[in-house]
């Protein structure tokens, strides 16, 4: 169904677009994708447990002045995860294949880079399979040039795990090296998180989810339903908040968390952590040092101090990947961006500028899984449609 074609399309969106309406495109330009034509939902009113709730609205917002939209290449198999090497290769995982390929100068090599030998699926699942390989990150330094993986895998005999391994490229491919984080999996399925974000200081969040366990998102002795932050070797950062706890895994940066699908850290020192909730009730949030995310709520003590979200969505918009941008985009400067799995994909923008933090703005279809800042322009993948797009000036 996908091709390998190259394509090199713009949208550009100069004045706010009205809901569900096409938005004005350059003469000669790609008006197919991306595109968000929001679903009309009920509204959900306040639950008898007094819990306040809301849904932001939806704002399809322009974009700045100058900037645009482009197509950088196609024909990539159901990808959830992507990242750019400092000699300008992007290396983008597949999730049911379990090969990395690699996109130069806008051209999809024929040949995979890797594949992963001991990948495990759910392929009656179909797109909405949470199993695979779901993370993939550019090791910064590494030489020779090294990926980290996220995946779900399975051994001859059958024993199912959670893996983070490392990658290193030899003679034009990569090697299998180091296994730097196991966690088990449930006979259920699925809820193994997969966010990967580098800090300045060259530790690694790692986002891993409850992995069908919920009541284990509590337990600080269990990796599962956490923030991990661990070194490149993966051991446990020495300044963590837990470390030296006996009753605590020391690699454990936060806790409480149901379905970590995205990650985000400013340069500049603040962090962001999307969790996926149940039956809707996506958050974001602060990322503490330390906190606890309250899920699940049944198995917190009364006393329990949890961490407010800073936007919390009704319905279930499966929110993924998430980036702080910082580069010559001058309008996007320090802002938070995110993408939405359900409904095809949107690219979500929030100016942390503004407060309170509740001005989210959609400003395009297609970002179903990952973003990030490669250069100074920030990209995006469609999940659906095997597309990377970048927004530049």
């Amino acid at each position: 169904m996908l091709t390998g074609c190259n394509a090199e399309s713009s949208v550009a969106r100069d004045t706010p677009v009205p809901l569900g309406a096409t938005p004005a495109v350059t003469a000669g330009a790609d008006t197919t994708r991306p595109q968000f034509d929001p679903t009309v939902v009920a509204v959900l009113q306040s639950a008898d447990d007094g819990i306040p709730r809301r849904d932001p609205p939806y704002t399809y917002a322009a974009l700045p002045f100058g900037y645009r939209i482009e197509s950088v290449a196609t024909g990539l198999a159901n990808p959830p995860a992507f990242d750019g090497a400092a000699d300008g290769r992007i290396f983008v995982a597949e999730q049911f294949t379990g090969l990395v390929r690699v996109i130069r100068d806008g051209v999809l090599d024929p040949k995979p880079f890797f594949a992963v030998p001991d990948l495990r699926i759910e392929a009656e699942r179909g797109f909405v399979s949470e199993l695979g390989l779901v993370g993939l990150t550019v090791e910064p330094g590494a030489k020779p040039l090294s990926l980290l993986l996220y995946y779900s895998a399975q051994s001859p005999q059958g024993e199912r795990k959670t893996k983070l391994v490392r990658v290193r490229e030899q003679n034009g491919g990569g090697v299998l090296g180091e296994t730097l984080l196991e966690v088990p999996v449930a006979p259920a399925c699925c809820h193994i998180g997969g966010a990967l974000t580098w800090l300045p200081d060259g530790t690694l969040l790692v986002g891993v989810g409850d992995h069908e366990q919920a009541s284990k998102a509590q337990d600080l002795k269990s990796p599962a339903g956490k923030v991990l932050r661990i070194t490149k070797v993966g051991l446990a950062a020495p300044d963590n908040p837990f470390s030296g706890r006996p009753e605590a895994d020391p690699r454990v940066y936060a806790y409480g968390l149901r379905n970590p699908f995205g990650v985000a850290a400013d340069p500049l020192g603040p962090k962001y952590v999307l969790d996926n909730g149940e039956i809707g009730f996506d958050t974001v949030y602060d990322l503490v040092p330390g906190g606890n995310y309250g899920w699940p709520g049944s198995a917190l003590r009364p006393d329990t101090v949890t961490e407010e979200p800073r936007e919390t969505y009704l319905e279930s918009l499966g929110v993924a990947g998430a980036v702080v941008y910082r580069g010559k985009l001058a309008a996007f400067d320090g802002d938070l961006f995110f993408c939405q799995f359900h409904r095809g994909g949107a690219l979500h923008w929030f100016p942390i500028s503004d407060e309170p933090f509740d001005a989210d703005r959609i400003l395009a279809g297609g970002c179903s899984s990952a973003v990030r800042v490669l250069g100074d322009d920030l990209y995006f993948v469609d999940y659906f449609e095997g597309t990377l797009y970048r927004i530049t000036q």
